[in-house]
């Protein structure tokens, strides 16, 4: 276990102790005259959120230290194999990937042992953003995780952290990611995963069209949307379906499907479902962002194969044969 510099725990602990002050006056459990708690409050608050920046930054800094790979002059992370590009540069697609995506996608891999157990899930699954692509309960065999051979669709490929991962676990991923921006970056992911990923520039429906995607242009590049409308800024694409897909390209099996595509995913389904019936593939699906995504994405699953059991987390659903 790595020890802390006296530095560290100087940060740390009077971080932790202005916070615990801080909610002993909001809570008045401090007696002193409410003007005086008012005075307390307003110092404390300040304290706090100046030590919080340092925290933050220094939480930052070993992130950067444990992770970020320079060879030959060229910096990328390295996840436990699994190679993500150095986008530090790119202030808002940075500071979404270490607040949020990497959570998602690679604590479970890189602080828990890549273990999905049900156990560890249920507990993460309430603290992350949006929870975790795997679940696993052993005891009713219910076993949803990418694995060494598989053949992956990546829906909603964003840059590939997703891809990245299941490349290192030995799986071939096919990586949809419709809007430039995303897949130029994406294609950068792929170049440093050795050819386990496959860049696809289109989003993923029900049948082949192209159409205008809504960009969000609010700091969320993961958040370009064909259904909700985020913003007048807008980029046309091309959309084709999973069957199609497959079909076309001589795909003989498909055994993940991963899918966050902004409330496109009942439409993904729809297209998908020859490759549900034919393949059964284990299916890690968002279900957040629309209100009733929940019960029509598990009918649209068990339509096309009855076979399929179901299980529904905060914000993912998950499924397998």
């Amino acid at each position: 276990m790595k020890r802390h510099s006296p530095e560290e725990f100087n940060i740390t602990g009077r971080f932790s102790g202005i916070r615990k002050l801080l909610f002993r006056i909001k809570s008045e459990k401090i007696n002193t005259p409410h003007v005086v708690n008012s005075f307390l409050l307003m110092i404390t608050d300040r304290i706090y959120h100046k030590l919080k920046k340092q925290a933050d930054r220094f939480e930052k800094e070993l992130f950067i230290k444990r992770w970020l790979k320079n060879v030959d002059g060229r910096t990328f992370f390295d996840f436990n194999g699994a190679l993500f590009p150095d986008i530090r540069d790119d202030a808002v697609n940075w500071d979404l990937f270490y607040d949020w995506i990497f959570e998602d996608t690679f604590l479970i891999n890189c602080y828990h042992d890549d273990d999905y157990s049900k156990s560890i899930v249920d507990v993460l699954d309430k603290l992350m953003s949006e929870g975790p692509y795997g679940y696993v309960d052993e005891g009713n065999e219910f076993d949803v995780r990418v694995r060494s051979g598989d053949v992956v669709i990546d829906a909603g490929a964003w840059q590939g952290d997703f891809s990245a991962y299941a490349g290192s676990k030995g799986a071939l991923v096919y990586a949809f990611e419709p809007v430039s921006e995303n897949y130029e970056i994406l294609k950068k992911t792929a170049e440093l995963n050795s050819g386990r990923i496959i860049p696809v520039k289109a989003g993923l429906g029900d049948s082949d069209f192209d159409l205008d995607i809504s960009l969000n242009t609010e700091g969320n590049s993961g958040g370009h949307s064909i259904v909700v409308k985020n913003s007048e800024t807008t980029e046309k694409i091309q959309i084709t379906s999973i069957d199609k897909y497959v079909k076309e390209n001589g795909i003989e099996k498909v055994d993940f499907i991963k899918a966050d595509i902004e409330g496109a995913e009942r439409d993904m389904l729809k297209g998908a479902k020859m490759t549900l019936k034919n393949f059964a593939p284990r299916l890690a699906i968002c279900t957040y962002h629309l209100h009733d995504d929940p019960e029509v994405l598990k009918n649209l699953i068990v339509e096309a194969n009855p076979k399929y059991r179901v299980v529904q987390l905060r914000k993912k659903l998950f499924a397998c044969v």
